[in-house]
């Protein structure tokens, strides 16, 4: 690994969050950036401590562990999560968010350990001049499949099954094979879980996988009409128009 891995601890528990930290100074490859007991404390430094790794806790006050995780998105940071907590029913809703591992209080160094070998082992083969073909370093680069957590089971989507996505008010709707998939999330945190070499916004609401893009159409004032294979019609806004044609052209 090339440099030791910026690392943010949140949690409003003083002995749990001092535990972390205590764990986490033991391994020379983790750089503590910050410890927060607060989630808004720490949305409002994330972007300046750019963390690559943050473990945090699911209940706090005024932000909760999730609506951590979303305003980083929103800020473009898409750092891998390890939430650590002593509440079990929150588990599939964390993998939906694409944690990486889902620590339950109390747990053991062993396990800790563990978690903290799977964060290290994804970050270091998102690193330039890795054996894997080296993409940008973004937690959804490359990703095959999306997962959702809805109605108490996790849905798992394959990304080229995706045809769009759209906002709506405080969810967004995820379109694939025929089907919509709710989920209360900002269109801006969706877009970080998703593979950049597929999905690109064409609309302030709207994304869309290029690979079911079939046949654009001009409109007034530069926007265009895109038609997808099933037939569905969405706009491509002209303020948008030059983050689609690399796609087209690659």
């Amino acid at each position: 690994m090339s440099g030791a891995i910026p690392t943010l601890v949140v949690d409003d528990e003083p002995l749990a969050r001092k535990r972390v930290v205590r764990l986490l100074r033991h391994d020379p490859d983790i750089n503590i950036v910050g410890t927060f007991s607060s989630a808004t404390e720490a949305a409002a430094q994330a972007r300046e401590l750019a963390p690559q790794l943050m473990l945090l806790d699911i209940r706090m006050p005024e932000l909760d562990g999730f609506e951590l995780v979303a305003a980083c998105a929103e800020q473009g940071l898409n750092p891998y999560i390890i939430f650590v907590t002593a509440y079990s029913d929150r588990s599939m809703d964390a993998f939906g968010v694409g944690a990486i591992d889902y620590l339950l209080k109390p747990f053991d160094d062993e396990r800790f350990a563990r978690a903290l070998a799977r964060a290290k082992s994804l970050i270091a083969a998102q690193e330039p001049g890795a054996a894997a073909a080296a993409p940008p370093p973004s937690l959804a680069a490359g990703r095959t499949r999306l997962l959702l957590s809805e109605r108490g089971k996790v849905v798992v989507l394959a990304m080229r099954d995706i045809e769009f996505v759209q906002a709506a008010a405080k969810y967004v709707k995820i379109y694939a094979g025929g089907r919509c998939h709710s989920l209360r999330q900002s269109l801006g945190s969706l877009e970080g879980r998703l593979d950049p070499a597929l999905f690109v916004r064409v609309h302030r609401s709207t994304l869309v996988n290029v690979e079911h893009i079939a046949e654009m159409h001009p409109l007034f004032h530069g926007d265009y009409e895109l038609i997808l294979r099933r037939g569905t019609r969405l706009t491509l806004s002209r303020r948008y128009r030059e983050r689609l044609a690399p796609f087209l052209l690659g």
